[in-house]
């Protein structure tokens, strides 16, 4: 059992709606739902009686309601006496990939900043492989890079944050532009566009295998050293690219972005991940903020 638990039955308890209490948490409905089966099948109760129009509490409900806010009133009371001490972090230095901030990190931010407002939290942009330099070195604290990878599993701690679905990145000109959804095989004729090794470790083969049930492997003529180099290349007709759908809140000019009718693709995991000694405390601040 975790505080999110508590946090999220609290809100559920008292909104009487699901749909009401994750509009309060800033997280997906099903999410909440998740999290209060968690609970009640962990407490092996029923903590709530699922109505027509919402929730109501049970009679164990009622009692878990009171003994948990009272949890929480004294956890938040602790908090707020430590941010009292000259003991915390002062400072969170943080690497991300350029997609991170309208995907997920721009509101786990918001949410940093109002709790730990004295907090300096300083954003690094930078490819995967230049934020695990980074988090060797000591000039971050905190890495958002994408799918595991070796460089990332020897000597780091890591948590999952996120599975992101690949999707095709075309030139608006394309012949399959206009559809809706398409299947990988229909681009085994097309010049695919990849990532530098050393900035985006392990992407290209993400992009070669999900390409292989289709019966191809890809021709990568031209690699990008950013998401958004690769963006002006497709946009410029270059090539064809598959990219973490969250790319597409970057802008894109002359590209666009269709979901793969393909099953079984697997996504890219965006890990976060940093070194284990490190004895920042503004880390675990940052990664209770996130809705994962």
């Amino acid at each position: 059992m975790e505080l999110r638990h508590l946090k999220y039955f609290v809100a559920a308890a008292e909104e009487q709606n699901i749909s009401r209490a994750a509009l309060r948490l800033h997280i997906s409905q099903p999410a909440v739902s998740r999290l209060v089966r968690e609970l009640e099948c962990e407490l092996g109760v029923r903590l709530f009686k699922r109505e027509r129009f919402g929730l109501s509490l049970t009679a164990e409900g009622e009692l878990f309601l009171l003994h948990t806010r009272k949890i929480l009133a004294d956890c938040e009371e602790a908090v707020n006496a430590l941010k009292k001490t000259h003991d915390l972090p002062q400072t969170l230095d943080v690497g991300f990939i350029t997609s991170a901030l309208g995907s997920f990190l721009g509101a786990a931010l918001k949410k940093l900043c109002v709790h730990y407002p004295h907090l300096d939290v300083r954003l690094h942009e930078m490819p995967p492989g230049d934020q695990i330099a980074a988090l060797r070195t000591g000039q971050i604290d905190l890495a958002f890079a994408g799918n595991p990878m070796q460089e990332l599993e020897n000597g780091f701690a890591m948590q999952a944050v996120k599975d992101i679905k690949l999707q095709a990145a075309l030139p608006i000109s394309h012949r399959l532009s206009a559809r809706a959804r398409i299947g990988l095989k229909e681009l085994k004729d097309d010049i695919f566009i990849g990532l530098e090794t050393g900035k985006f470790p392990g992407r290209n083969q993400t992009i070669i295998r999900a390409c292989e049930p289709a019966g191809f492997k890809p021709l990568l003529r031209h690699h990008a050293d950013s998401l958004v180099e690769v963006l002006g290349m497709v946009g410029a007709g270059m090539g064809v690219c598959l990219m973490p759908s969250d790319v597409a809140n970057l802008p894109h000019p002359n590209v666009v972005f269709i979901p793969l009718s393909d099953k079984g693709i697997a996504p890219i995991r965006l890990m976060a991940s940093w070194l284990p000694d490190n004895k920042n405390a503004a880390i675990r601040y940052l990664l209770a903020c996130l809705d994962v």
